[in-house]
């Protein structure tokens, strides 16, 4: 299981609607969103959350309309499973998740990652349904 900084086991929490509000307001929880390898773009939740030091970003694309592609598999997992890693080494006691997940409507993904993406997040974290 994993804990937060206390030793008590996280608490993730679902929220429908993130705001840079919420960020400022909540110093001490992080705020999870689906990012590129890049770190560019304001699209979606990057517009609201990117360069608040509370938010984490996890890769879901290469770059701003850069998919991963199944030729790029293995290298998108390293990606994923470093961001989803750098998240548990926080140790927040609350990290909230997207309501809707952390991959657009607007993206693909293989399937194979997809999977692998909701596998790391539970065996990590223990969220229920990340993408």
């Amino acid at each position: 299981m994993a804990l937060g900084n206390s030793g008590a086991p996280l608490r993730i929490r679902r929220q429908t609607w993130i705001t840079r509000a919420d960020l400022k307001a909540n110093r001490d929880w992080i705020y999870v969103y689906g990012d590129n390898v890049k770190r560019e773009g304001r699209r979606g939740l990057a517009r609201e959350m990117r360069g608040e030091p509370n938010a984490h970003a996890i890769s879901v694309s290469w770059g701003p309309f850069d998919p991963f592609l199944p030729e790029t598999l293995q290298d998108a997992k390293r990606e994923i499973a470093q961001d989803l890693a750098a998240l548990a080494a926080r140790k927040a006691a609350h990290i909230i998740w997207p309501m809707a997940g952390i991959v657009p409507e607007f993206l693909t993904m293989p399937d194979e990652l997809y999977h692998f993406l909701r596998r790391e997040a539970r065996r990590l974290l223990q969220v229920a349904d990340p993408a």
